[in-house]
């Protein structure tokens, strides 16, 4: 008498259900890394305006240094101008060094201290701002991010 074989392999409910399960672990992981250029957008800004920041101190340092609260400074081969002790925001941009041909982000034309990203769609939600205005020994310059909307 013929002897029955073993059947090998899977049959297609199980397969239905591995394909199920698979699925519903795509849907709930799958949102966690659509919007990674966004993010990484938005960490570039915030990293720009914890250049600003440095940038500021740094400049602050020398030009307390040198005694000069109101005029100008040559710095790295650029001169910055100070009002109350700290970077104006015409100058800032010239510290950082942000060449807007090959970069990411630039100057905002007609309003110096404001860089935002190029890829943005948005510009004015994804934007590193630096405000000197009513800036003095006393008070720090506002110095911030908007990251709102950096698709």
């Amino acid at each position: 008498m013929k002897k029955l074989q073993k059947q090998a392999g899977f049959t297609l409910i199980e397969l239905v259900i591995v394909i199920v399960i698979l699925g519903i672990l795509a849907a709930t992981a799958a949102p966690k890394f659509i919007n990674l250029t966004g993010d990484a957008r938005s960490a570039t800004v915030e990293a720009v305006e914890g250049a600003l920041n440095s940038a500021a101190d740094l400049a602050r340092a020398k030009a307390l240094v040198s005694g000069t609260a109101n005029g100008s400074l040559s710095i790295a081969g650029s001169t910055i101008v100070f009002a109350g002790g700290w970077p104006t925001e015409e100058t800032i941009g010239l510290l950082l060094e942000i060449d807007s041909t090959g970069s990411d982000f630039s100057e905002v034309s007609g309003t110096p201290g404001t860089f935002t990203h190029n890829d943005a769609a948005e510009p004015t939600t994804c934007q590193a701002i630096y405000n000197a205005t009513g800036a003095s020994n006393t008070v720090r310059p506002d110095i911030k991010s908007i990251v709102t909307d950096c698709n």
